[in-house]
């Protein structure tokens, strides 16, 4: 059993107006996908799935996912309007082979999560309607931590999300946070085009970074291998 994961599906709509790379983007990703995932393997999906604005949009898309080979656990990302509580999808779509991602050890990987925010490092970050959901987002990332920090013994701890954790190598709440409990890896997405140039990767603060976009990794999972 390995373990993958991947950023902004971005389904349910045409996406080659954002380049070449996205043309026919959906079937490229089902080919990828079918080539490196197995039946008993897990991929994280670290927002960004469909762009459906209701849960019934974004059926079809789900179902998508879902006819792909593996277990998939989901985390929501920024376009992800057609989010509802998890009571409500799991009447509409969950199951054992499609869930969301909590705190939990998968083939030997410590993992937990959040959709994270802009950081007050970003020159797009508005103090008055970004303050509140920044910090609700570390709070949310702070108890996924200890939440995870209670099952895990030897695993190491790795941490997902859709925004990046950092901006431009300024050491944010997120990132005090993983260095309090020992992250070793940090998965995320978010990043599109041009913006690939600032991203985060590789080791920084003691963590490693990973960009997951689809757009970035060429929209084929990447195995986590820790």
């Amino acid at each position: 059993m390995a373990l993958f994961a991947i950023a902004d599906l971005h389904l349910g709509r045409d996406m080659s107006m954002f380049g070449p790379k996205w043309q026919n983007h959906s079937t490229k990703l089902a080919c990828n996908w079918r080539e490196v995932v197995g039946k008993e393997d897990t991929v994280l999906i670290l927002g960004d799935i469909s762009w459906g604005l209701h849960l019934e949009d974004a059926i079809p898309d789900l179902q998508f996912v879902k006819s792909l080979p593996g277990i998939k656990r989901l985390l929501k990302g920024n376009h992800d309007y057609w989010w509802q509580t998890e009571k409500k999808m799991k009447a509409a779509i969950l199951d054992d082979n499609m869930s969301l991602l909590k705190p939990e050890i998968i083939a030997g990987v410590a993992i937990c999560g959040t959709r994270g925010w802009l950081v007050p490092q970003n020159p797009l970050y508005n103090k008055e309607t970004d303050t509140k959901v920044y910090n609700r987002e570390v709070l949310r990332l702070e108890m996924a931590l200890g939440a995870v920090a209670k099952i895990h013994q030897e695993e190491p701890i790795a941490v997902m999300m859709h925004y990046p954790p950092a901006y431009r190598g300024e050491i944010t709440d997120f990132i005090s946070l993983m260095q309090k409990y020992n992250v070793s890896h940090c998965y995320y997405g978010h990043l599109h085009g041009a913006d690939h140039e600032r991203a985060l990767v590789g080791q920084e603060w003691g963590i490693n970074f990973h960009l997951v976009a689809a757009d970035f990794i060429d929209f084929t999972p990447e195995l986590i291998s820790i």
